[in-house]
């Protein structure tokens, strides 16, 4: 039984992502069309759609099994629309794979070493865990929901009812793991420390190697040597616990670490992205999949986002003698004002 348990959890983080990044990446150019966005392009997918679904059950104070019914379906719905409408994006991801081993030995060997870094991190991550007391009342969220069919309506610390919280209700990271849970039938704290921990550091990891491809442009021999200073950095980053290094070495599970480590690099490439003359819908889909996800991994988000968004748009906007592209772009940030102005009310 726990084999089967096993398989449904490993295909839900590792298999599914792929095939729902299959309709962002349909819409970008054929450059951008890689296992690494592919991958990435799915997680934020599957990120985006939670917080839409769950925030009207949250707020409505609906059961936990009604919101995990809800999103396995609009899951499904998307998973079968991706894989109907753009399978044929997994040919050009297959292209670049193959591309790879025309590379000289030179290169090939570069990402061997940054493989090998990369690997040392995620054995660190699954075999040397590291305890962190925020973990008190993230996790304990998640085993509340999946113990008592709640949502933010019990205290973390002691279990007893306590009201709504509104402070961390807008941001279900917990309640994604205890879905997750639900449906693999694994404990949600060995999800998170366990398995969300080194996929997600593996995530981190893609979400780099496409700014290396996006800063580097036709250099790409310079990739691998720019992985490995990248994971070099990462692994003596701990100078403080306040660190984006710490936070992704750490507690990349929470939603802190998910912003500092992988929501804030993809904000980077999507500002990198918007910054061409010729820009492709798959971008734009992107960068709104990449703010709604902010949104879901921290409240923060709702002030953080909009600000770091806006400061580039006006860059980009100038740089492009633009008011209409500053607009388009501060367009996007509408789903934090939307959440920040339902946190102000219920607050």
């Amino acid at each position: 039984m726990w084999i089967f348990n096993w398989a449904i959890l490993l295909f839900l983080v590792l298999i599914m992502p792929f095939g729902l990044g299959m309709i962002p990446v349909k819409y970008m150019d054929k450059a951008h069309r890689t296992p690494a966005m592919l991958y990435a392009c799915g997680w934020f997918v599957s990120f985006a759609l939670f917080e839409l679904v769950a925030i009207p059950f949250i707020l409505l104070r609906r059961s936990f099994t009604e919101l995990a019914i809800a999103y396995t379906l609009c899951i499904v719905l998307a998973l079968g629309i991706s894989i109907w409408k753009a399978y044929h994006v997994v040919a050009d991801c297959m292209e670049y794979r193959r591309a790879f081993w025309s590379m000289s030995w030179i290169v090939r060997s570069g990402w061997g070493i940054a493989f090998l870094c990369i690997a040392a991190q995620l054995f660190a991550a699954i075999f040397l865990e590291y305890w962190d007391g925020d973990d008190s009342y993230y996790m304990a969220q998640a085993m509340i929901a999946d113990t008592y069919d709640v949502m933010y309506t019990r205290d973390a610390y002691t279990g007893y009812e306590f009201g709504f919280d509104i402070r961390h209700a807008l941001s279900p990271v917990p309640i994604y793991f205890a879905w997750l849970s639900k449906l693999s039938g694994i404990h949600a704290v060995i999800i998170a420390h366990s398995v969300i921990a080194p996929v997600w550091l593996i995530l981190m990891y893609c979400v780099y190697a496409l700014i290396a491809e996006k800063l580097l442009g036709q250099h790409r021999e310079y990739k691998p040597l720019f992985m490995i200073l990248i994971s070099i950095w990462y692994c003596f980053g701990n100078v403080s616990i306040y660190t984006a290094e710490t936070f992704a070495m750490n507690r990349i599970w929470q939603g802190k670490g998910l912003m500092a480590g992988i929501i804030i690099p993809l904000l980077y490439l999507c500002l990198l992205c918007l910054k061409e003359n010729s820009i492709s819908k798959g971008t734009w889909i992107l960068l709104i999949l990449t703010i709604i996800a902010s949104c879901f991994a921290t409240s923060t988000s709702l002030m953080l986002v909009p600000t770091l968004v806006g400061i580039g748009a006006f860059l980009l906007g100038y740089r492009k003698k633009s008011l209409r592209f500053v607009f388009k772009v501060l367009l996007c940030c509408l789903p934090c004002v939307i959440l920040a102005v339902c946190y102000l009310c219920l607050n």
